[in-house]
């Protein structure tokens, strides 16, 4: 415990001798701030030094007469800059814009106590900031030149400089490095780039960097620019001018009188481009086109003509007359100078020897072209407009003139010399008269002027076209028929016209009624017109015809246009016939011709007419359809046709048979009957007789060779048409089937998209949906309607069997032909068994009740 006191109070004695001792060292002294011996600062800018006495338990104002000294030992008196107290003790030494000339030795003096002086000193180097002299951040240097990248670092005291491009030291032989900046000795694309230049001084450790982007240029070259340019004056134009180089590339326009274009009215530059937005006659010569980079500039020329589109500038109408000479000019200017043409309308080019009343004549004079036309014993014909056509290189040019050819009255357009009245219908008589000028027109009668206010006469038109209108119905009063005179004049002549105006009537009796062709029931005339037509043609015959047993009353009447075929038709065999014919005109009918004609009995039918043209060539290999009309039965229906068929060849004397015929008979037919013959040779000749059968015998046979067309057939004999057709059973069974599975889908479309239709009652009735549903239900029995009412009944209709022949299929189908069993035939499949397409239906019969009717309506002029 006492040893542990003891250590505690050598530790008291300890700091009471170390504070003794702390006390006695710190004697008064002059502290500057900041405080380091030697100080640095940026010239320019504001700076301040803080002299301030210090001293243990020193009493305010121990320190007194504190200064400042320069370092030229000058006091430094207060101001700004200068010196300022701040407080008792303290003395601050500001520099507001300090010079590297202000560096030096800065002293601070005081008393202390009025008895002790206190010194204390620091060193203040005031040095320029780094600055970068004339270092553009981009700039630009020029393949192939020497070059400069310009950066010059300063400042005091002077830093080091290094230079770096893309990061990376500079190091090349063609490089040279200095104070003010890079030397190029010759500069390559390689010399791109981003450089950067660093500065540092040491002493103050000041670094600072500048970036400088360096481009390489390639000076502007015009790669194109026309030498020539052809320009038509009026028209826009645009010219090009294209050049390589560095952008940007600016580009400048010159014209002959070396003005910029881009201040010119009527150009646009836009860039490479200069447009003409009209080019004037007079902007020929050399244009300059003008392109220029930082690297440098090119320039180029171009010339431009000028060329201008004929113009005529003449071409005179002219007025001649006939036989007279009239002489055309056309006169026109352009550049190049135009060539001339001159042609007339519808007629073509004029060229001098064509006519030898035509002579052209090509003249320059100044600036213009000239082309005479002269013509000479001006006719008609020349009247009309000429086109002078005018063309250079620039375009073409064309004016219309007019030569009019003067002449007197022509009456040759008058449209006859002879007219034609009767009865009370006016005459109507007709002067024209072609002139130029026009000619004024009147008429006289039996060379007597006719007065206008007669009352036989009314006069319509009176230049160049007149009528005069003649009241038939004066006759009895005054002459009228007889000779008109039309008279036409005008200042080049007169001419004039007779028209002879005569009284028609009707026409003689028909000199003779000849019987041409006359069958059992059927008769064609020739009649013998009226030896006197009456001054007009006949326009038709009319025949009175009746069985002469018959009275005057029951007789037919027909009328026939004049050059038809004159026929009658369903006549009785064996029956007398009484016949009157008379002509007519427009006037009226002449005297009645009769005659009397008894027919012949009842014959064998007229020889049917195939419709079929010789050596027709089939459609098919195998088969062929012959169609012939029904011929006239001569007094009894035809019963029957038989067709006979066989092979023949062509030979020196005709067609000759080559094997046995094939015979059918056909009992029922259509309008026009047909028969398609099967079982054919491809590529054979063969040769169809037609014979038409009554109950009195067989008509003369009518015969059509045709040829089949070459092919395979399936055995020889029967083609793949010729295969069975499907039986009527089958397709109602298969109409039913589609037409079930139509409703089907229209159903399921109802239910889907309407929301009706069998399927959607089926659906409510089975679920059961509440009453509020059965809307929907009766939706679908609305659809269900209508869908047949859309149908119109069709649906049904086809489901019908049918009650007509018109509703079974075609007769080629189920055909009318019986093989006719009287005749020898050498087809087995004929001998043995019938064809399914012979059966014979009873439900077709001929249409035609009596069989006996032609072609030829009753009474028909056909």
């Amino acid at each position: 415990m006492a040893s542990s006191f003891k250590r505690i109070d050598f530790v008291l004695l300890i700091l009471t001798v170390c504070q003794i001792l702390l006390v006695k060292c710190e004697e008064p002294r002059l502290v500057i701030s900041p405080p380091q011996s030697s100080l640095y600062a940026p010239a320019g800018k504001p700076y301040g030094l803080m002299c301030k006495g210090e001293a243990q338990d020193a009493e305010d104002g121990a320190f007194t007469n504190i200064e400042w000294i320069n370092p030229r030992g000058e006091v430094i008196q207060e101001g700004t800059p200068g010196v300022k107290e701040y407080g008792a003790d303290s003395l601050k030494l500001s520099f507001v814009e300090p010079r590297a000339d202000d560096s030096g030795t800065y002293k601070c003096t005081a008393l202390y106590g009025n008895t002790k002086t206190l010194e204390v000193s620091t060193n203040i180097t005031f040095y320029d900031d780094i600055k970068f002299e004339n270092c553009d951040p981009i700039q630009n240097l020029i393949v192939g030149k020497k070059g400069f990248i310009s950066c010059r670092p300063v400042g005091n005291p002077q830093p080091s400089i290094n230079w770096e491009k893309n990061k990376q030291r500079v190091r090349s032989e063609r490089v040279a490095v200095t104070p003010a900046g890079i030397e190029v000795s010759s500069v390559t694309k390689e010399d791109e780039g981003l450089y950067t230049v660093e500065a540092f001084v040491p002493a103050t450790g000041t670094n600072k960097y500048k970036n400088i982007t360096v481009n390489v240029l390639t000076p502007p070259r015009i790669i194109e620019l026309p030498e020539e340019f052809v320009a038509i004056q009026g028209e826009e134009y645009t010219i090009t001018c294209g050049a390589d180089g560095s952008d940007p590339l600016t580009y400048s326009w010159f014209d002959p009188q070396l003005r910029d274009l881009s201040a010119v009215e009527g150009f646009r530059v836009d860039a490479g481009q200069l447009t003409f937005y009209r080019v004037e006659r007079n902007a020929g010569g050399e244009y300059k086109c003008k392109v220029s980079n930082p690297a440098g500039e090119d320039e180029a020329v171009f010339r431009l003509e000028v060329q201008v589109r004929p113009n005529i500038v003449q071409l005179d109408n002219l007025t001649r007359e006939e036989g007279s000479i009239a002489e055309m000019v056309c006169r026109a200017e352009g550049i190049p100078r135009p060539g001339l043409s001159i042609r007339k309308d519808n007629l073509g080019l004029l060229q001098d020897g064509q006519d030898e009343r035509i002579v052209l004549e090509k003249v320059e004079e100044g600036e213009f072209s000239i082309l005479k036309l002269r013509i000479t014993s001006l006719k008609r014909s020349d009247d009309g407009l000429y086109f002078c056509q005018a063309s250079n290189t620039a375009g073409n040019a064309e004016k219309a003139g007019h030569i009019e050819v003067q002449f007197k009255p022509d009456m040759s357009l008058t449209p006859t010399t002879t007219v034609k009245a009767w009865s009370a219908n006016p005459a109507n008589l007709s002067c024209v008269a072609e002139a130029n000028p026009n000619a004024s027109l009147t008429w006289k009668f039996q060379n007597e002027p006719i007065d206008p206010s007669d009352e036989r006469y009314k006069i319509y038109g009176g230049s160049s076209y007149g009528s005069l209108l003649v009241y038939t119905d004066k006759k009895t009063q005054y002459e009228i028929f007889g000779m008109y005179t039309c008279d036409a004049k005008n200042t080049i002549g007169d001419n004039s016209i007779n028209i002879y105006l005569e009284e028609a009537t009707e026409p003689g009796q028909v000199t003779q009624i000849v019987f041409d062709k006359v069958t059992s029931t059927t008769i064609t005339f020739r009649l013998m017109g009226p030896g006197n037509t009456g001054g007009l043609p006949i326009t038709h015959y009319i025949m009175k015809y009746r069985n002469a047993n018959d009275p005057e009353p029951a007789a037919i009447l027909v009328e026939w246009a004049k050059d038809t075929p004159y026929i009658l038709s369903d006549l009785k065999p064996r029956a007398k016939y009484h016949f009157s014919v008379a002509a007519r005109n427009v006037v009226g009918e002449g005297p009645w011709k009769n005659a009397d004609y008894i027919m012949p009995e009842e014959t064998v039918p007229e020889p049917p007419t195939i419709i079929t043209e010789q050596e027709t060539i089939s459609n098919f290999p195998d088969r062929f359809e012959v169609r012939w009309e029904v011929p006239n039965d001569n007094g009894e229906p035809i019963t029957q046709f038989e067709v006979r068929y066989f092979k023949v060849e062509r030979g020196i004397n005709g067609w000759s048979q080559k094997d046995k015929a094939i015979e059918r008979v056909i009992r029922s037919w259509e309008s026009n009957p047909s028969y398609e013959l099967v079982g054919l040779h491809p590529d054979t000749y063969y040769k169809i007789e037609i014979r038409a059968t009554n109950k009195i015998g067989n008509s003369l046979p009518e015969s059509v060779v045709i040829r089949t067309r070459a092919g395979e057939v399936n055995d020889g004999h029967t083609s793949m048409l010729d295969e069975p057709t499907v039986s009527l059973p089958i397709i109602i069974a298969i109409v039913l089937v589609a037409l079930f599975v139509v409703l089907v889908i229209l159903d399921i479309t109802c239910f889907f998209r309407f929301h009706c239709g069998l399927l959607y009652l089926l659906r409510y009735r089975t679920c059961g949906r509440s009453s509020e549903k059965m809307q929907g239900v009766e939706e679908g029995r609305a659809c269900v309607k209508e869908v047949s009412t859309a149908n119109n009944g069709k649906i049904k209709s086809e489901l019908r069997s049918p009650s007509s022949p018109d509703q079974l299929p075609p007769p080629d189908k189920l055909s009318n032909y019986e093989e006719k069993p009287k005749h020898e035939v050498d087809n087995l499949a004929f001998e043995n068994s019938r064809p399914a397409d012979l059966i014979i239906d009873e439900n077709f019969k001929n249409k035609s009740p009596k069989g006996s009717k032609t072609s030829i309506g009753k009474s028909s002029p056909v």
